[in-house]
Parts: C-alpha cells; sequence; structure tokens
C-alpha cells in the first residue's frame, strides 16, 4: 500500500521510572518501518523521579505528563492528545520489531475490525526472574484471546481504531495498576460494539520481564489487586464465591508446600537451582496475587 493510503498511527506509550528500559524501546520505535509521516510517537510520563523524562525528551516524540498516578490515567492522557485514527498501544519494557506497525495495523482494511492484537515474546531472560515468568508464559497473547467465554488481549501489543474509544469510553482508572485493565476494556469493547478483536501473530514485541524478586513480587500484588476490581466490577456476571477463595488458598499452601520441600532438598544438594527457582517464584507468585486480591476487595473500587 502506498504511504499517503496508510492510516495516521498514534503510538502510546505511558512511563514511569523507566530510565533503564526507555531508550531501547524509543530506539525501536524509530526504527519501524512504518513511513514516519504517517505515525506519532507519544509518551506519557506518570510522574517518574528518575532520568526517565530527560530520556524521553532526547528523542524526536512528544512527551506529554500526567500527574495523576496510574497507567489508566497515563494512557487516557495519550489517548486524548492524539490525532491517529488507529492508536497503538505498547510499554516501556517492550523492544519492537521493525515491521511492527504495519503488521498491527494491516487487519484494519476489514472494516469489522475494531481492535488487533499482537503477539508478546519474551525477552531473552538473564535472572531467575525473567527466566521463569518467561517459562510460565505470563504476557502470552495466546492463552487470554482464546478464553472460551470472555477473551481479551493485553496492552503491551495492542490496537484500536480511535472510534472504539469514542464508543465505550477510555481504560477505567479505577485499576490503578498495570494489570486487568485491559481486560476490562476488551470487554467493553466486545459487549458494547458490533466489531473484532482480531490477532495478527506477525505484529511482534519482546518484552522484558520483571529482573528482581521484589519487583517480581509488586507486579503480581498489582495483579491481585486488578482481579478484585474486576471481579467487583463486574459482580453479577462474575462470581467469586467461598469455593473460588478456597481453591486460591489452596493452590497457594501447594506452592508453599512445594517451595519447603524443594528448600530441604536444596540444602543436601538434590534438588536442581532450577526447580528451586521456580518453586520460589511460584510461592511468589501466589503470595502476591492473594495479597494483592485481598487489598482491592477492601478497597470497595
Amino acid at each position: 500500500m502506498e504511504a499517503n493510503l496508510l492510516p495516521f498511527v498514534s503510538v502510546i506509550i505511558p512511563a514511569l521510572d523507566n530510565e533503564t528500559l526507555m531508550k531501547d524501546c524509543l530506539i525501536s520505535l524509530l526504527q519501524t518501518v512504518y513511513p514516519p509521516e504517517r505515525r506519532e510517537i507519544l509518551v506519557v510520563d506518570n510522574g517518574s523521579t528518575d532520568r526517565t523524562a530527560d530520556i524521553i525528551k532526547s528523542f524526536p516524540v512528544q512527551y506529554l505528563y500526567e500527574k495523576r498516578n496510574g497507567v489508566s490515567h497515563a494512557r487516557n492522557r495519550g489517548i486524548k492528545a492524539s490525532k491517529g485514527e488507529i492508536l497503538a498501544f505498547t510499554d516501556p519494557d517492550c523492544v519492537v520489531s521493525k515491521g511492527w506497525l504495519n503488521e498491527l495495523v494491516r487487519p484494519f482494511d476489514d472494516e469489522d475490525a475494531g481492535g488487533v492484537a499482537g503477539a508478546i515474546i519474551p525477552y531473552p531472560g538473564q535472572t531467575p526472574a525473567e527466566r521463569y515468568a518467561a517459562r510460565i508464559r505470563s504476557h502470552s497473547q495466546e492463552r487470554p484471546m482464546n478464553h472460551p467465554l470472555r477473551p481479551f488481549a493485553m496492552t503491551p501489543n495492542i490496537a484500536f481504531r480511535r472510534e472504539v474509544f469514542q464508543e465505550i469510553g477510555l481504560f477505567d482508572t479505577r485499576f490503578p495498576g498495570g494489570g486487568w485493565e485491559d481486560a476490562d476494556l476488551c470487554w467493553r469493547f466486545s459487549k458494547e460494539t458490533n466489531l473484532k478483536l482480531k490477532y495478527a501473530h506477525r505484529a511482534i514485541v519482546f518484552h522484558r520481564y520483571r529482573n528482581t524478586a521484589k519487583d517480581f513480587f509488586i507486579q503480581h500484588i498489582r495483579y491481585g489487586y486488578g482481579l478484585a476490581v474486576i471481579y467487583t466490577k463486574y459482580h453479577r456476571e462474575l462470581s467469586w464465591e467461598w469455593r473460588e477463595s478456597l481453591r486460591a488458598y489452596r493452590d497457594l499452601s501447594r506452592a508453599a508446600w512445594t517451595l519447603t520441600k524443594l528448600g530441604f532438598k536444596r540444602m543436601i544438594r538434590r534438588c536442581e537451582a532450577e526447580d528451586f527457582d521456580a518453586a520460589y517464584f511460584g510461592f511468589l507468585r501466589q503470595l502476591g496475587q492473594r495479597l494483592g486480591f485481598l487489598r482491592g476487595s477492601l478497597s470497595g473500587r
């Protein structure tokens, strides 16, 4: 397709204290083969206290500032400032492939396509936390998009037509951290429009996972919090009864027992480090999500 016939695309990235990741993300975005005159890149600083703002301003992209804390506020700020017919989203911990934007936009040739999700591939991990997240395919699009009842896609690699936001509204700011605001948006998209959410497997981003146990644990607290918010919002459609609670705490107990058992084996050198790491991060994942869910349930959002 000739460049002047391609849709104008706005790429929106929320940022918060991402000084170690921001540069690689922006370099990859500027190296995409999509015609520069047919796209804009908007980076929304959500109150960074490190060098993130300086790094953003050193690139030929649009710098925006959003003082209200929360990734939903940041993305909404970008949406309101954008000019594109298509609004594409990714995150600072992602590096996009050169053909990413072309492949993400291509399915919009179908007038029935209102949203398109691309593939999220693990960036080669260097730490146990990164390797564990890659092992469990933490951000795989295929799993949520193939959910039998409520399919959705994740914001590190997704795009929507502008009119979708005009019709269903912006990201729900009741989801303050990263986690489940994308599911909420996709569910509203499915319920309130007659458009389709498509999958472009060749629209690839490489995702960097949290590289320390502390950051991994905090991330899963946020996931648990977001899960509680979405159950509160959709309480008439989603049930969270005593059976679900029992199952969740049973899974946490099993993870704790597995970690304890392998910990003893590790002490006498009868357990591989990889197996112990899997048990350790599996326990952190379950514990973080339970704590986050409890906190979210008590918040009354």
